[in-house]
């Protein structure tokens, strides 16, 4: 099964290996780092900490891996290393800042103390503009010539669509890390909605989406199942996914915690937690059942 997954998404053209190296060179650097917070045993929250090239560098790393999944979905054209290089190039540059700022000792983001730290943090939120742009041309791209199959197709689209919504969250927070530096002069050491929205849990759901449908996609390919059960597996796959999400984000924009949602919230949340469980529980069957099948096949 994992031979069949990496022949799924494996890069094949220039511009799908460009990618692949940009976000194995992120993880990499996310691995290393995460082994760096272990041994300084620094805090992990905070304005400052190793938590932050370690879970960008994980995070970005992840979305272009995805992107080459993508990619090799869609005909191959020239104009399409404007995307890749938007979003491999741009991603690479952000990590890169993330990181030095935290050799360096000081916050990331909203950090305006120096000539050299405003230009960071405003080169930054340029960066995460053109990432933005380039997950919005992959989307007009799949829209419109999308040549996988149907669950891919919808896997795509409404994870690329998650990832624009968690940037507009995304923008959200840092338009309240402004207003908090503004009011105060200081960096925040963390970023709320109200009194206590859970605005990185939202916005990490949304960024990671594309990963959860894509991989249930993949499944369903390999779990030789016919065209219309699969679309309406992916469907309720789907379904969950925006419930959660939905009721995350929604309770962040309230200003509660995300373990203390309204009780209509929670129940949309549960509901698609469950259906999630659900699907990748059905797909896991099937697959593991096809490889018990083929096993016996074998022996008789």
């Amino acid at each position: 099964m994992v031979r069949q997954v990496w022949q799924a998404v494996r890069p094949v053209t220039a511009q799908q290996r460009f990618l692949w190296w940009c976000g194995t060179l992120m993880l990499a650097s996310g691995a290393v780092h995460g082994v760096v917070a272990l041994v300084d045993w620094a805090p992990w929250y905070g304005a400052v900490s190793w938590r932050k090239p370690t879970v960008f560098g994980m995070s970005f790393g992840i979305l272009a891996w995805s992107a080459v999944w993508i990619m090799r979905q869609l005909p191959v054209r020239r104009w399409g290393w404007l995307p890749v290089g938007l979003l491999g190039a741009g991603s690479v540059a952000e990590i890169a800042m993330v990181t030095t700022q935290r050799w360096r000792g000081v916050p990331s983001h909203f950090n305006q103390e120096t000539g050299f730290d405003a230009g960071i943090w405003s080169a930054m939120g340029n960066i995460v503009v053109l990432v933005a742009l380039a997950i919005a041309i992959l989307l007009v791209w799949s829209l419109v010539r999308f040549e996988g199959t149907t669950v891919a197709r919808i896997a795509v689209v409404v994870g690329l669509l998650a990832i624009e919504v968690s940037g507009y969250i995304g923008f959200g927070m840092a338009a309240e890390g402004e207003a908090y530096v503004d009011a105060t002069g200081r960096v925040p050491e963390t970023i709320v909605f109200g009194a206590a929205g859970s605005a990185k849990l939202a916005h990490a759901i949304g960024m990671h989406g594309l990963q959860v449908l894509g991989l249930l996609a993949i499944g369903l390919g390999m779990a030789a199942l016919p065209k219309g059960t699969q679309a309406k597996v992916m469907a309720a796959a789907v379904t969950g996914y925006a419930a959660v999400f939905g009721a995350v984000a929604a309770t962040a924009y309230a200003g509660r915690p995300w373990t203390s949602p309204s009780a209509p919230v929670a129940v949309l949340g549960l509901a698609g937690v469950v259906a999630l469980v659900a699907v990748a529980g059905f797909v896991a069957a099937r697959l593991l059942g096809g490889r018990g099948r083929a096993r016996a096949g074998v022996v008789s």
